[in-house]
Order: C-alpha cells, then structure tokens, then sequence
C-alpha cells in the first residue's frame, strides 16, 4: 500500500512539474504568418510559367505590394512595406525562416538549416560581346534584422549563381551586424555564369523553428556596362508610410472625431532617399483625398521644394504643413493620404559612350509615392491593415486584448479580428469584453472563428445587446486550446503596450512583441437595440428583440428590411389601423437592419431575431 501511495505522490508531482512547464513557456509572443494552400498553388503555377528567360537588365526595389513572379521563384521570402529600418527605397524584401505556408521549418526549438531561399527567373546572358564580358554586376542592399528578428551570430545569408552545369555556385555570404544602415554589394558576374539560363539566388541558414531570423534585401539590379563602383543610381525614393494624422491610430470613428474638442489631425511626413552621388533639386506634395468620390479634401503641400537642396546620397526626413482644421465628411468614407516627389526621375537608363539608353519597362518614379488610407467610419484601429507577422498566446483559458479609449459613453457593436491561421477556422473562443482587466467581463459570447479568403480578410462579430462602455475599457477573447491562436500583427506603428494578456491568472502589460495587433473595435452612439423604438415623428416599434411579429405602430411611408448580412427582404406583413405587422417567425437568429421612411427622411432601427 505504501508503494501504491509513494507512486500516486511521484505521478501528481510530475503532473505538478509539467504543468508549472507549461505555464512557464506560455506566454504573448510573434507568430509566423501561415498563408493558405491554394495561395501556394498560384505562386507555385506562376513560377513555372514563368521559365522562359528574360533579357537584361533586371532590376526589382519591391516598392509594389507583393512579389513580382515575373521576376522572381520563391520560395518562403515575403514583400514587406515596414519590416525595414532607413532602406534605400520604399518596399523590402524578407526572409526570415518560415516556409512559404507560414509555418516553421521545424518543431524543433533549436534545429538549424537552410530555410527561406528566393531566385531570379532565367535571365539571358549569352550573346555579350567580349567588351561586355567583364562588365556585368549585380548589385543590392541588405540588412540583418531590421523591424524582425536579429539572426544569432552564425546565422548567415548567402547568394549563389548558376553555371552552365546547372550547379548553385555560392559567391558572396555574411553573418549578421547590428547596424541601423542598409550595407550595398555589388557582385561580378563572370564569364562561368554568362549563358542564356543564368539565374542568382539569396538563400539563408539559421533557427529552422520560427521567424527568429530576419534578413532584408532591397534595390536589386543586375546589368552590363557596369562596374565595381557602380553602387550610384539616377533614382530619388520615399523610403517608409506616411507618418500617422491621428497619432497612435490608424482609424477612429466619425463621431468620436466629432466629439474631440481639441487638435484632431497633427500634421504627417516621410523620408527621402537621395540614390545618385550628385545632389538633385526636388519638391514634395501632401494630398487628402475623399475615396468616396476621388474629390481633393485638402492639399496640404503643394511642390513645396526641399531646403536646403538635397546632396548626394542624402536621407532626410521631412514633414508636411499642419492640417488641423480638416472638415470631417458628412458621413462614414475612407479619406487617402498621398505624399510624392517631384524629382525628375525618369526611367532606368545608363550612359554608353555618350548616348542615353533607356529601358522602358522599368519606371524610377514608382517609388516616388505613398498612399495611406485612413478609414473614417465606425471604428478604431491601431494597424494599418498589413500583416507583416502574427502573435498570439498559448494557453488554455489564455486571454488576450486590446485596450481602447473613448471620450463619452458609447456603445459597441461589434469586434473585428484578423485570424491569420487558416487551418484554425470553426475554432471556439469567446469573444470577450472588459471595463476593468481586475474585473469579471461585462460580454462574454462563444463564437466560432470563420473561414475566410484572404489574409488581409477581418471576421466581424456583431453585437447582439447592448453593451455600454466609457473612458478605457478592453476587447479581445478567451481561448480553449494550448496552441496558439494566431492573430494578425501589423508592424507599421508600436502599438505594444496597448495589447495584454493573461496565461497565468493574472493579466500582463505586453512589452515583448513590437507592432499594432489587428483587434478593431466597432462602435455607435446610440444603442444597438432599442427594446420599444420611438420616434418623434410618432410611430413606435416594437418588440425587440422579437420572436415572431414586429410591430410599427403609427403611420409611415414605406419600410425596407435587411438581413444580417446585407440583403433585402420581401417579409410577410398585415395592416393594423394606421400601423404594420411584420412576420420574422423562421428566419435564422441575428441582427436585422430595419429601415423606416417617413416625410423622405429614413431612419434605420437594429432589431435582434431571437
């Protein structure tokens, strides 16, 4: 009996052991971004179509969103527009050791290897004349760590060319320097490697595990008629997004706007890249445009030149006029923010024997842009949208959220959330709502995480009571699983210490991971339903919520319903002296849109089908 008591003692101790493991390695921490399967099948499609060899020159500084498969075979790096510190023009490009899905190499903490790889297409580079063979370069910018992941000390990038044997030829590597600056190679490319099948591929080697990792390349060219100084370029660049109007967030909404009583807008800017060893006379302009209907709201800087002039090589910060006394939009739209040079630059050229020779098909001004949309709706929201990474906790009843803060008592109406993780679509969480993170929740609903198409794509998740909060208060979910839930980071604007979580009973201040998560909160002035809904015009609506019939009592000129997701309604409904009776028996739970019209003026009423 004493061995049997002495074992049951050994069990519960090491059930305690790994339990106080377990608790001991949860924690809020940066995910890799897994992307969905079909994705994967599209990119590996194009990359076979696109074999066919290209001529030169090849030149890519990833200032488009996303990865150019008429340039490039890739094979797990990413497009980023914030991930790089001061890079030589807007656009990055990442590799940072997570496979093309987003997920690990390996589930093995400390595994090294070869992770994230990415080739050129075959480029031509047979039929050079013997003056030629000796003067093409490939030239490009990098960065160990940036905005990610510092690589550890024998982590390394490495380019390879391909020969004529069809044999990968290692020809430049480094390990990681923790420098703010973006460092410049250029590469010869010899007379081994010059056929019509050339290619050249970065590749990187370190922790297999996760996006631990990071290396950054910009402004890639490979060309002949160059040579080993040749790291000058005709071409002037905004180098990083807009500076944010609204500070720490991305969004706020209109009526909060409305309420504010001091400044709203500050005023925003950007960074110039001089590329050319010669300085250039230039000017910048700041627009604000109403998406709604592509009309000017305000142009804030108009060719306002740069003072003084910019010398070769030059960085320079730069802000725009202020813009406080913006006129709010009538109603709920998107306003974009524009910055752009007038910089003269034209399309990649060089200078052979006297002559300019242009290439047509790469335009220097591309980079000359930025666009910011600033959504003006409903909402607050700390990202911009752009999932660079994902974060998340790993623990069962872990919770994780978002602080937010008003300036009146409002209502909310709904949580968006980027999920982030495909494969983790119809998993329950509870969706979760907080005044105080030291007491009980005031709204808690068991949803499922749904599917979606995109990973750009938001879930919403409408309210269906009214949930009133005020001055700061805290939105987010509780989860059921020890894996992580992963959820979209937006690297744009350190939000951080706006996220805090709780795997251990008690809840903690985010001060590991750097960004804005993608937790949006919804909201309304008014309450989302009305349980007997009077108008002073004088009709009255009422149940809600409603099992069966809804009724409108007074007189109205017309009515129009909507379902929950958008669509109209032909319901069945009676008259009853100067009022309607509307049939909702059957139709499936949710929040309906009611819209009344009466004297040409409509008012629309929230009404939950129980």
């Amino acid at each position: 009996m004493s061995v049997n008591r002495n074992s049951i003692i050994i069990f519960l101790m090491i059930l305690l052991f790994q339990a106080n493991i377990r608790i001991s390695f949860a924690q809020f921490q940066l995910l890799p971004t897994p992307v969905p399967e079909k994705k994967l099948k599209d990119i590996s499609k194009q990359a076979r179509i696109n074999q066919t060899p290209v001529p030169l020159p090849f030149w890519d500084d990833f200032s488009m969103a996303g990865i150019d498969t008429s340039k490039w075979i890739n094979e797990g790096a990413t497009q980023s527009f914030t991930v790089g510190i001061a890079p030589p023009s807007y656009g990055v490009l990442l590799l940072d050791g997570v496979d093309e899905r987003g997920r690990p190499y390996s589930n093995v903490l400390v595994e090294q290897g070869i992770t994230d790889k990415i080739s050129s297409v075959p480029i031509d580079l047979s039929g050079l004349s013997d003056d030629e063979k000796n003067t093409v370069f490939l030239s490009f910018f990098w960065q160990s760590g940036g905005r990610g992941e510092m690589p550890d000390f024998n982590d390394d990038i490495s380019l390879y060319f391909l020969d004529t044997a069809n044999t990968w030829i290692s020809v430049w590597n480094t390990f990681p320097e923790e420098i703010i600056e973006f460092t410049p190679e250029i590469i010869p490319i010899t007379e081994r490697f010059q056929h019509e099948n050339f290619q050249f591929r970065f590749q990187i080697s370190g922790r297999a595990s996760g996006p631990f990792d990071s290396w950054i390349l910009d402004y890639v060219y490979l060309n002949k008629n160059r040579n080993l100084n040749d790291l000058s370029f005709p071409d002037r660049a905004l180098t990083k997004n807009n500076a944010r109007p609204l500070g720490k967030f991305s969004a706020i909404p209109l009526f909060e706007l409305r309420q504010a009583t001091g400044e709203i807008w500050g005023n925003t800017g950007n960074e110039f890249k001089n590329l050319e060893n010669r300085f250039r006379a230039m000017e910048f302009s700041v627009l604000l445009r109403d998406l709604a209907n592509n009309s000017i709201v305000r142009t804030i800087n108009s060719n306002t030149p740069f003072n003084p002039v910019p010398l070769a090589n030059e960085r320079r910060e730069f802000d725009s006029n202020s813009f406080n006394d913006i006129e709010l939009p009538a109603q709920e739209t998107d306003y974009e923010l524009i910055t752009y040079l007038t910089s003269g630059d034209k399309n990649l050229f060089q200078i052979i024997n006297g002559d300019t020779v242009f290439f047509e098909n790469f335009d220097l001004k591309i980079n000359d842009t930025v666009k910011t949309v600033i959504p003006i709706r409903d909402f607050f929201a700390y990202d911009d949208g752009n999932v660079d990474y994902s974060a998340g906790i790993n623990q069962r009843n872990g919770m994780l959220a978002n602080r937010f803060e008003v300036s009146n008592r409002v209502f909310v109406k709904g949580i968006s959330i980027n999920f982030t993780n495909f494969t983790q679509a119809n998993s329950i969480i509870d969706l979760t709502i907080w005044r105080n993170l030291d007491e009980n929740p005031i709204y808690v609903k068991e949803v499922f995480i749904p599917e979606k198409s995109s990973l750009s794509e938001f879930s919403y998740f409408e309210l269906e009571e009214n949930i009133q909060v005020e001055d700061i208060f805290f939105v987010g979910f509780t989860q059921f699983t020890n894996d992580f839930v992963y959820v979209g980071l937006d690297k744009t604007f350190d939000n951080g210490r706006e996220v805090f979580f709780n795997v251990t009973g008690s809840w903690q201040q985010n001060e590991i991971v750097e960004g804005s998560l993608m937790i949006r909160v919804h909201l309304s002035e008014s309450p989302i339903l009305e349980p007997e809904a009077e108008i002073e015009s004088g009709y009255k609506l009422f149940p809600n919520p409603v099992n069966d019939w809804l009724q409108i009592e007074g007189e109205i000129d017309g009515y129009t319903i909507y379902d929950p997701y958008g669509r109209q309604l032909n319901l069945p409904s009676e008259t009853i002296g100067k009022g309607k009776m509307i049939n909702f028996a059957g139709l499936q739970k949710g929040v309906y849109l009611v819209n009344i019209i009466q004297n040409n003026e409509s008012k629309s009423i929230r009404v939950l089908v129980q």
